[in-house]
């Protein structure tokens, strides 16, 4: 029994082991996430959407919700990030179209 659980140790400690568990615990949460997306659209709009090749506008935006996950989006969700992130990019527009003259 003692040569078993040391295998095993061994094993569960190793870099390969650590990773695989890593990518099939993201590869669950991902399939919990799709399927609870599918099962309330379905149950709000009454069929089932395919998030894969989204045609309506909400099918759309759960897509990007489940394969676009730009920091960006995280970013502009908070109201006062927002406003600073596009003050920031306002002040860089104004300054790279200010070439004077007028006339």
């Amino acid at each position: 029994m003692g040569l078993i659980k040391s295998v095993t140790k061994r094993i569960k400690n190793s870099n390969i082991y650590k990773n695989y568990r890593l990518k099939r615990k993201e590869k669950g949460a991902f399939e919990r996430d799709l399927a609870f997306f599918i099962t309330r659209h379905k149950n709000i709009f009454g069929y089932t959407p395919d998030f894969a090749n989204p045609r309506t506008f909400n099918e759309k935006i759960i897509h990007r919700i489940l394969f676009d996950r730009n920091p960006l989006y995280t970013f502009l969700a908070d109201k006062l990030k927002a406003r600073i992130y596009i003050s920031y990019k306002l002040r860089d527009f104004a300054a790279s179209n200010n070439t004077g003259g007028g006339g």
